[in-house]
């Protein structure tokens, strides 16, 4: 009975990206065109044919990782969420960390403007929050993939 419910199971939605490091050796790859060339294979076709595109997108994402993080307080700002590379590289995934920053950055102007201290409180703060534990986590990821994957045959 449940191989019959899984085999019956149907998909009514996907979602299919491509992600392309800019610093890919070849600079004149089109990620449009292989991201053209992805659906026409046979795994990816059958899975698209007969569906209806809902809406479609593209992002270049700032994906230096953990080493890249600038200090991202200067004189009359801050910087914050994927400006400053707050990105978990292996999940392709930054949305928590530009909005946990954006609130970091937030609460250390707020005090700026009504106590007097220092927009360094955000950086202070920064390295003291999950967005830290997690980037560090992840901080070796972005390096290993250019090692493994960018050398020349």
């Amino acid at each position: 009975m449940e191989d019959h419910f899984y085999t019956t199971l149907m998909i009514d939605r996907l979602a299919i990206g491509l992600v392309v490091a800019l610093n890919y050796r070849n600079p004149f790859l089109s990620p449009y065109d292989e991201f053209q060339k992805f659906k026409q294979h046979p795994a990816i076709r059958t899975l698209l044919e007969g569906g209806t595109v809902l809406q479609y997108g593209a992002r270049t994402l700032n994906e230096g990782g953990f080493q890249s993080i600038p200090n991202p307080v200067f004189p009359g700002g801050a910087i914050i969420g994927c400006s400053a590379g707050f990105l978990n590289v292996p999940k392709i995934k930054g949305s928590h960390t530009a909005m946990k920053s954006g609130m970091l950055a937030a609460e250390a102007t707020f005090k700026a403007l009504v106590e007097g201290s220092s927009m360094d409180l955000y950086w202070e703060n920064l390295k003291k929050s999950w967005i830290w534990d997690e980037l560090y986590r992840a901080r070796n990821y972005r390096p290993v993939c250019g090692y493994y994957y960018y050398q020349s045959p």
